[in-house]
């Protein structure tokens, strides 16, 4: 698997609005998100944008993570890939209050006195995270300010990417 390009945003009082990892092939950007939508539940799915790096328009098809392998793509290979990168960027990135190891970090969120949420960053992570504002980001180093603007203006998280 090729390194995912990565995006997360979390805010303090809050918890985490968004976590992208994707991946750019030969035409198009394809990858896994999570983040509450505007009713503030967590939300999470796989993505392509078809033909993102191609000079026709991008098309967005999403797919709920329990649905990776069934007939939305005929790349099975590409499923494949997609459920090496969630799994990866979970183990690397993401707590889930209700996995078995999650006490500890929930632990130091509440010793910090910020939010954690059913879903957070690593506590070890945080400190990777750019917190110059109410929001605390991280981009990867070939993270495309692109590829989120056409995700957020697609999927079904609150998140939305400044336009300026």
């Amino acid at each position: 698997m090729h390194t995912p390009r990565v995006f997360v945003c979390y805010t303090p009082r809050a918890g985490l609005r968004c976590a992208l990892a994707y991946l750019a092939g030969p035409r198009d950007a394809y990858g896994w998100f999570i983040g509450r939508d505007e009713d503030g539940a967590i939300r999470s799915a796989y993505f392509v944008l078809e033909d993102y790096y191609t000079t026709g328009e991008a098309r967005y098809t999403e797919i709920a993570d329990g649905d990776l392998h069934t007939r939305w793509t005929r790349d099975e290979a590409r499923c494949h890939e997609l459920a090496s990168l969630e799994e990866a960027f979970r183990r690397e990135w993401l707590v889930v209050a209700s996995d078995a190891d999650a006490t500890a970090q929930l632990d130091r969120y509440a010793r910090d006195e910020i939010a954690a949420g059913e879903v957070g960053i690593r506590i070890e992570r945080l400190n990777r995270l750019r917190k110059d504002g109410v929001d605390w980001t991280y981009y990867s180093p070939d993270c495309e300010h692109g590829v989120l603007k056409q995700l957020g203006a697609r999927w079904p998280l609150d998140y939305r990417v400044a336009t300026a």
